[in-house]
């Protein structure tokens, strides 16, 4: 229970730190506001707030021994007033909940996306996060926004994109059946086998005799024989795996653009231009 006390607390003062830093206001300018909407409220108060869990001196014992007190939460009033202040939820600023707002984690919930989703989506659609001058647009693009996710097409893309980076994660990571098959061969010969995977013992009728294995001083025997040929199996189903992956990223690459063209289109459509554009 005290680590779980000790938790809270830090979350109260980093998240009561951190609103105050993001709206700028200093202990000073945050008690004038805090007072004129409550009505209460000191300097040591802020003071306190703010250092929730930390341990102060109230006193001394014999032999000059201190006597220190945790700072405790507000009173629930204080917290209710605070939370209120800055817009947000007492679970919030206790570790509750990673929602500032009841109503952000209700709609989240509801449509199954996590916080950084909704306040990506929130900052859209009200231009917070269009720049420069989407603040001023918030209606048009809260329309754009709104004709994306209610087009036909756009289920096809979201489901594209996910196909398309399916086939570049294959591509990226694929098994390599290489490494695989070194593991196939006794450790003393692996790196021979390698080198000599590209060496010829044949007859050309331009050249003559071919020996690689001659004129690098190597004995062929069956051993290694028999590990270079595992290794060359292993690479020409590397390299048709390859060509695989290659062919099915460019394939979704292409269908991805298809179904992008095709959603904006639907979402600039003349019915649509009258809430998206600006008029003059």
């Amino acid at each position: 229970m005290k680590d779980i006390h000790k938790g809270k607390a830090k979350i109260w003062c980093d998240r009561l730190n951190h609103l105050m830093k993001e709206r700028r206001y200093t202990q000073e300018s945050f008690l004038k506001e805090y007072k004129s909407k409550y009505g209460g409220g000191t300097q040591a108060n802020i003071s306190r707030w703010l250092r929730v869990g930390n341990k102060i001196n109230i006193g001394k014992k014999e032999q000059d021994e201190k006597i220190e007190k945790e700072i405790g939460f507000p009173s629930y009033e204080s917290m209710l007033n605070i939370a209120d202040f800055f817009g947000v939820t007492v679970g919030y600023l206790t570790g509750e909940t990673d929602f500032e707002k009841f109503d952000m984690e209700k709609a989240c919930q509801t449509i199954g996306i996590d916080k950084e989703t909704g306040k990506a989506m929130q900052s859209i659609v009200s231009g917070k996060s269009v720049r420069p001058f989407g603040k001023y647009q918030s209606k048009e693009i809260s329309a754009t926004m709104k004709f994306l996710l209610n087009a036909k097409s756009f289920p096809e893309f979201i489901k594209g994109l996910r196909e398309y980076a399916d086939n570049l994660y294959q591509k990226n990571y694929a098994i390599s059946y290489m490494e695989s098959a070194k593991k196939q061969i006794d450790k003393e010969i692996v790196d021979l086998a390698v080198q000599c995977m590209d060496y010829q013992y044949a007859y050309d009728d331009m050249y003559g005799g071919i020996d690689d294995f001659k004129d690098n001083n190597i004995e062929p025997s069956e051993k290694l024989l028999n590990a270079i040929q595992i290794l060359q199996v292993a690479r020409d189903k590397d390299f048709e795996k390859q060509q695989s992956k290659d062919y099915m990223v460019k394939l979704s690459e292409y269908e991805l653009q298809k179904t992008y063209f095709e959603l904006i289109k639907e979402v600039v459509s003349d019915e649509h231009l009258s809430e998206i554009a600006i008029r003059d």
